[in-house]
């Protein structure tokens, strides 16, 4: 069977609802590309019947495959194998399937627990359709061929159960060992989407094989790259376009996949022989937390410093009462003083500190809410701060506000610490000598 596009169709009320994350329908897009099949459409259909079977329908019409999650349990609004029975067999009942009955028997009596009536329901299949095992929970899913070649597979929704359902039974009859869908993913901070954009120019065309695209999120921009093909030409491909990005956009790739901006400063800190502290006001501990999300920070962080309000400043970092007074809370000033004060108390190699207006309120003509300062000392070096203006609610201002803490740190080390960086104004960077 030679298969071109899958679609995944997610079933449920709680999903159309935004009540739950549809985590499976990601899952599966991802799992259909390491056997060689390219997702062609990602849907979510409420728990209603004939919805799901003119989705089925239509999406069997343009499809090799569609993959089901969803709605095989054994309640009255389970109506998967309803729809799926509407579609290939109309006009006739459910059918009990033996093996399906037996497993349900099976799968109570091993836990010495009666069988509730209902439970049966899941061993109905319509009449043209087989069943599929399922060892890890009481519903089996469906498996049924249409007529005009397409296959569709029914799964239940329990990752732990639809998981291993589509490792066992869907990938064997989809996989085509001549041809992968390889992806990977260059992430980048310091630059906006779109001049992101203006530099890959045409390596952004929709008809370019390997293809790229771009997803921002929190002032960090990825370039998505996306290759078919035989293994080998596949890997070559990617592995060349890879580099042609990288040449595009220079030093604000920071990583690669799964790597974090935090692992990734703190590779080059351990490397280097350093160590981080932090202090911080608006952020309120998150770049602690981005810290220690990594595993083995203890080498290189030495630890942080909640500064919320300005008596934390004042007697842990040691910041002057007359300078809060003079520039306030939220400057340059503020900022730097709060940097040194953790370089000395935490007896660091690097600081970084972060003061702003988070919002909602609290912001000003001069310092409306979004200004951030974030100050990076560096012992022997110098002190550099700069101002940020960020759009956002308060919980994308602490966010970004971290995440652009951690660019001024890895910019620092790499020795270009007064690099331009998204959302930071125009003044240029403020340096003081660091003892």
């Amino acid at each position: 069977m030679t298969l071109a596009r899958v679609a995944v169709l997610s079933v449920g009320d709680e999903l159309v609802l935004g009540q739950i994350e549809d985590t499976n329908a990601s899952w599966i897009a991802r799992a259909l590309q390491a056997i060689g099949r390219m997702p062609g459409e990602r849907r979510t259909i409420a728990d209603d019947c004939a919805r799901l079977a003119a989705a089925l329908g239509e999406l069997s019409s343009t499809h090799d495959a569609v993959v089901v999650t969803g709605g095989l349990g054994p309640t009255r609004d389970d109506l998967t194998r309803d729809a799926l029975r509407d579609l290939i067999d109309p006009g006739t009942m459910l059918e009990e399937d033996p093996i399906g009955i037996e497993h349900l028997r099976s799968w109570f009596e091993r836990r010495g627990r009666p069988m509730p009536e209902s439970n049966l329901r899941q061993a109905m299949r319509p009449r043209s359709a087989r069943l599929l095992p399922n060892p890890n929970g009481t519903a089996p899913g469906l498996a049924a061929q249409l007529a005009n070649g397409c296959t569709i597979f029914c799964l239940p929704g329990p990752p732990n159960e639809m998981r291993p359902m589509f490792d066992g039974c869907v990938a064997p009859e989809l996989r085509d060992a001549s041809r992968v869908v390889l992806t990977t993913a260059l992430h980048t901070i310091g630059l906006g989407e779109s001049a992101i954009g203006e530099q890959l120019g045409e390596l952004m065309a929709r008809d370019r094989e390997p293809s790229v695209g771009t997803t921002a999120s929190d002032g960090v921009v990825s370039i998505r790259i996306r290759a078919t093909g035989t293994p080998a030409e596949a890997r070559r491909q990617l592995d060349a376009t890879v580099e042609l990005c990288r040449a595009r956009v220079g030093d604000i790739v920071f990583a690669r996949d799964g790597e974090t901006l935090a692992s990734v400063v703190g590779e080059m800190l351990q490397t280097r022989g350093h160590t981080l502290a932090t202090a911080e006001s608006c952020t309120g501990g998150l770049l602690g937390a981005m810290m220690t999300e990594v595993a083995g920070a203890s080498a290189w962080y030495r630890g942080g410093f909640i500064a919320y309000e300005n008596r934390r400043k004042v007697e842990d970092l040691g910041v002057d009462p007359g300078l809060i007074a003079a520039f306030g809370a939220v400057s340059h000033e503020a900022a730097m003083a709060m940097a040194h004060g953790a370089l000395r108390r935490a007896g660091s190699d690097l600081a970084l500190a972060t003061t702003g207006i988070a919002g909602p309120g609290g912001g000003s003509q001069d310092k409306p809410v979004g200004t951030v300062y974030v100050a990076l000392a560096q012992r022997g070096t110098g002190i550099f701060s700069r101002r940020f203006h960020f759009p956002g609610d308060r919980a994308t201002i602490r966010s970004r506000t971290a995440r652009l803490a951690l660019a001024c740190a890895r910019f620092t080390l790499l020795g270009v610490p007064t690099k331009a960086l998204l959302w930071s104004e125009a003044e240029a960077v403020r340096v003081q000598p660091c003892p």
